[in-house]
């Protein structure tokens, strides 16, 4: 994974073997039970918390990344498609985003960018449709980002730095 070495986050990710939505988030509850959190729920919104960390749950295409943290974190794992991203770019992207897609110019670039901002938006629990405009990710104070790129999939995980005191 690129990213910051100081991440407390534990990270999980597998394969669906049904195809529905209320197996989805027992397996993905499952998992983040394994990796010690307890007494899961989900808030109004959908994000999920559990008592004693912090938790985050992404799914694409077959695929599910769960993560915990002592510290607030978000996950986003996306199959990366080739489309035209044009709009979505010009529309959403910040200027260090798009400087950062020109010079990589591909599908994989597009959706690293994209998930860090899914993944930053869960921290809040306010959606990816309330924050996604005003972030640019790079520039982004208290943050820090982690990305793997693996069998088609991006996903990157956002953690929230503790502040110095």
């Amino acid at each position: 994974m690129k990213g910051n070495e100081n991440f407390m986050a534990q990270i999980k990710i597998f394969e669906y073997r049904e195809f529905n939505k209320k197996a989805h988030s027992a397996k993905a509850k499952e998992e983040l039970e394994k990796m010690g959190a307890e007494n899961i729920a989900y808030l109004a919104n959908g994000k999920p918390v559990a008592e004693n960390m912090f938790v985050s749950i992404s799914h694409s295409n077959g695929k599910c990344a769960v993560c915990t943290s002592e510290r607030p974190v978000g996950i986003d794992i996306e199959k990366v498609t080739d489309r035209n991203f044009e709009k979505t770019v010009k529309k959403i992207f910040g200027e260090k985003e798009k400087a950062y897609l020109l010079n990589n110019k591909s599908p994989s670039a597009f959706y690293e960018i994209w998930t860090r901002k899914e993944a930053y938006s869960k921290i809040s629990g306010e959606g990816i449709k309330n924050i996604i405009k005003g972030a640019d990710t790079f520039c982004l104070d208290g943050y820090d980002f982690k990305t793997q790129f693996f069998d088609g999939f991006v996903m990157t995980v956002c953690e929230k730095r503790e502040i110095a005191k």
